[in-house]
């Protein structure tokens, strides 16, 4: 699963990764913004890496677009003097239709999958019947995220079906992390203030990112 290059790109990540946590708890502002870009832009390098050693295909490249889409949008999000949730949030739909696509590349289905679509779908009504009340103009936005979310999230799990693979299991873990991860980020955004909401939201999004990563060198 690992080779020691690989190895020491995950433990320098999370090296980052922890200093990224500390000075964002701490408000240092500058090294904040130098530390949060930083890290997704390690991800994009470490799929770069994948594709070099493992060659091109559609699902390493699929998520090396969301990756770029992501940097993209943590860069816009990190900013805290000025709102551009709207301009982050649109980046980051695109980077979930990416991994939509990457997600969905072997379809299948079993029982159990519609008990997860009405898990799904019982969680996305009542997350959007409370945001409908808080989110005003950006409802459309809104609403538009979480049903891609719930896309990235169904297939992330039902690649389960194939059976519980070292790589399913990585995806499906960063699956739900991201999706806990986005709704602590909605809550701050649209509910109420969140504390250190930025240091919650990356505790595991960034893992979630990283498991992204680190299924494409094993799928």
């Amino acid at each position: 699963m690992f080779n020691i290059d690989l190895f020491t790109a995950s433990l320098i990540f999370f090296g980052f990764f922890l200093v990224r946590e500390f000075v964002a708890y701490k408000k240092i502002l500058v090294l904040k913004y130098f530390f949060t870009p930083l890290l997704t832009f390690m991800l994009v390098l470490m799929m770069i890496y994948s594709i070099s050693i493992n060659g091109f295909d559609k699902y390493r490249v699929l998520i090396l677009l969301s990756l770029l889409s992501a940097l993209v949008a943590d860069t816009l999000l990190m900013i805290e003097e000025v709102d551009l949730l709207k301009n982050g949030m649109v980046y980051f739909i695109i980077g979930h239709v990416f991994y939509v696509f990457a997600f969905s590349g072997d379809i299948t289905f079993k029982t159990w999958n519609i008990f997860l679509i009405a898990v799904l779908a019982v969680l996305s009504f009542i997350y959007i019947r409370i945001l409908m009340k808080t989110a005003g103009k950006m409802i459309i936005p809104v609403v538009s995220y979480v049903l891609i979310l719930d896309l990235m999230v169904y297939f992330a799990l039902t690649g389960l079906n194939n059976g519980l693979s070292a790589s399913g299991i990585i995806v499906a873990s960063g699956a739900l992390l991201f999706m806990i991860s986005d709704f602590i980020l909605s809550i701050n955004a649209f509910v109420k203030p969140v504390p250190n909401s930025t240091v919650y939201t990356w505790l595991l999004y960034a893992p979630a990112q990283f498991l992204f990563v680190l299924s494409t060198f094993i799928h």
